[in-house]
This record gives C-alpha cells, sequence and structure tokens, in this order.
C-alpha cells in the first residue's frame, strides 16, 4: 500500500496518496490478531462500503490470503443465489480450472480480476462483469500486485460451504513452525471436493472418470473419519473468534 503514518486509531492509516485505510482480517488467536495475512481496505471505496454493510462478518483463508462476506443468502429470502465478496491478495492462488451446472457472475470492484474462460483471460476492471456459462471451464486469478475485490454470484450455497469448511480448517490448524498457514490436509480437500462434485467439476478428465474418483475418495474419506462439508462453518461465531472484524470509526 506504499507508505503510511498510523492515525489516532490503531487499526487506522493514513497512505502516501492522503487515503485512509484499515488494517483488519489478521487471524485471531485467544482473540488477540497474530502475524499473519492482513487485509488493508480503504473506508470509503465500494467493497470497503459494502463490507460495512454486509450483515455476516469478515471470514478469511489465511492459507491463500483470500478474505470474503457473505452480502446475501437465499435460504433468508435474500436472492436466489448467493452473492460473496472476496478479496484477493497478490500472493492468492488461482483455484484449478472447474465448472458448475448454472452460471456464475463476476463483477470487479476495486483492481484488476483476470477470469480465466476455457483457457481464455479476461481482465475486469472496476465495474466490468462477466458471466461465466454453465458447464464452462474456468478460474480466476490476480495478476496485480495490489489486493482485487469482487462480487461472485455462486451457484449454491454448497459452493459457500465448501469455501468456509476450508478456511475454516485451515484456522483451525494453524501455523506451522515458520509462521506459515499449511491449511487443510489433503484428504480433507479431497473430502470437501468429493461432496461438492455434481455442483462443481474439475476440469481434469472426463465426467464418468471423475465420478468414480469421487466415489472412490469419497469412500476412502469416510473409512478415515474424515468429514467433507460442514455447515457448522457458518456460524458468524467461529469466524468472530477467529478473524479480526474491522473497526470502524464513527
Amino acid at each position: 500500500m506504499g507508505s503510511e503514518r498510523r492515525s489516532r486509531d490503531s487499526g487506522q492509516r493514513i497512505d502516501d496518496g492522503g487515503e485512509r485505510t484499515l488494517r483488519t482480517g489478521r487471524p485471531l488467536v485467544d482473540g488477540t490478531p497474530v502475524d499473519g495475512p492482513a487485509l488493508d481496505v480503504h473506508p470509503e471505496r465500494p467493497a470497503s462500503v459494502l463490507l460495512r454493510q454486509s450483515p455476516r462478518p469478515l471470514v478469511s483463508d489465511p492459507a491463500s490470503e483470500t478474505w470474503a462476506t457473505l452480502l446475501e443468502r437465499p435460504e433468508q429470502g435474500e436472492t436466489d443465489r448467493p452473492v460473496l465478496l472476496q478479496w484477493l491478495s497478490p500472493a492468492s492462488p488461482a483455484p484449478p480450472p472447474h465448472s458448475h451446472p448454472t452460471t456464475e457472475t463476476f463483477r470487479t470492484l476495486e483492481g484488476t480480476l483476470t477470469v480465466v474462460c476455457d483457457g481464455d483471460p479476461v481482465r475486469l476492471g472496476p465495474g466490468e462483469s462477466l458471466t461465466v456459462e454453465a458447464g464452462q471451464a474456468h478460474t480466476f486469478r490476480n495478476d496485480t500486485d495490489e489486493t482485487v475485490a469482487f462480487r461472485a454470484k455462486l451457484p449454491s450455497m454448497r459452493t459457500v460451504t465448501g469455501l468456509y469448511t476450508a478456511w475454516g480448517l485451515a484456522h483451525e490448524r494453524g501455523r506451522d513452525d515458520d509462521g506459515t498457514y499449511p491449511g487443510p490436509g489433503p484428504m480433507q480437500l479431497l473430502a470437501i471436493a468429493a461432496e461438492m462434485y455434481d455442483e462443481t467439476a474439475m476440469a481434469m478428465a472426463p465426467q464418468p472418470v471423475q465420478r468414480l474418483l469421487w466415489a472412490v475418495v469419497d469412500r476412502a474419506a469416510s473409512l478415515a473419519g474424515v468429514t467433507g462439508l460442514d455447515e457448522a462453518y457458518l456460524d458468524p461465531s467461529f469466524w468472530d473468534r477467529h478473524v479480526e472484524q474491522p473497526a470502524w470509526e464513527p
């Protein structure tokens, strides 16, 4: 974010362009922020305005340096499908190419998001959007040196549950000795992917092969006592305990 000086509030800063920033989203241990990925937001910018208005907490994946909040949830009659506001740091890896049985719409709020559809990258600046068609292989990434903020209209709450489960497990596993967050173990990730197969299909093999593969994975995970999706991670109190929430100035 460039050079910065602290304002009177320990979380508030003024960057070298004279714009206020707020550092938030750090992992919490016993209620105290610890060294780890942090999100710098500009309170007056579009993504921060939506975050401030969101009825749900800021969540994060310290392993991939990703943050999000659920803006709209279908079960509560707000929308037909969930809408997730996300931030990707320059270090955030792109998810593997995948497809959904429904459309997925991306709309950039801050920075430039790259969405790759069938191998073709499309760069979306602020205010630009792209709808990925049903069955179309795609991924997305941050190709810039700045954090990117965007809205995504996802296939269903199961997609959100899968993300929140993986991210919550990353917090529960914690840090390695070198201070990095390894995230969930491989079997845990496979178990989550197996339960999401019919909604999020990886572009790695023909569908019959994937169907057989995920059935085997699901059976192996069950025998090993590894669970997949867990709606407990949708509970706001979990994130209040594990992620620093923004302290907005009045």
